[in-house]
């Protein structure tokens, strides 16, 4: 007789990984599985012209990234204590690219039953894909390149290999 119980089992395997940060005093969390790292903010070289939410590009081991205020982007006020900003790297199949936030929560592991769908309003579904309710809060679940298209490639190249 197995001492493992084959329903947690099931339900362990039905579960997704996300990782949860806050954007102001709101939490967002992404699909684990879109993040290469997260770092401490960089200096970061400013782009002439770039949208305002375009920080600028940041050398992460030999390769140029366009770094993003996520906050400016989504329009959201910033914590006025930046001690825990941080940077999140997203692996976007094409490109890579880093997202300025707040602070990081945690990694949260989230049934199908605590995925709920975005409600009906002006646009917010568009950038959401579910509302993630967990430890007796919400947390919205975004969809990193959706926002990010459209950010202004043009101004902000990324993927380029850093000059030796």
């Amino acid at each position: 007789m197995s001492m493992f119980n084959n329903q947690d089992d099931s339900k362990t395997n039905e579960s997704k990984r996300f990782l949860e940060f806050n954007l102001g005093q709101e939490s967002y969390a992404v699909t684990l599985l879109k993040v290469r790292e997260v770092i401490t903010p960089p200096e970061v070289t400013p782009i002439p012209k770039a949208p305002s939410y375009v920080c600028g590009l940041i050398n992460l081991r030999g390769l140029v990234l366009t770094v993003i205020d996520l906050r400016k982007k989504l329009g959201i006020t910033p914590n006025k204590d930046a001690s825990q900003n941080a940077v999140i790297i997203f692996d976007l199949e094409e490109r890579m690219v880093g997202i300025v936030v707040d602070s990081i929560q945690k990694v949260l592991n989230v049934s199908d039953e605590q995925i709920k769908p975005v409600p009906d309003s002006e646009g917010a579904s568009a950038h959401f894909l579910g509302i993630l309710q967990h430890d007796d809060k919400l947390s919205m679940w975004i969809d990193p390149k959706q926002i990010l298209d459209g950010h202004g490639h043009a101004h902000a190249p990324t993927n380029l290999k850093a000059a030796a």
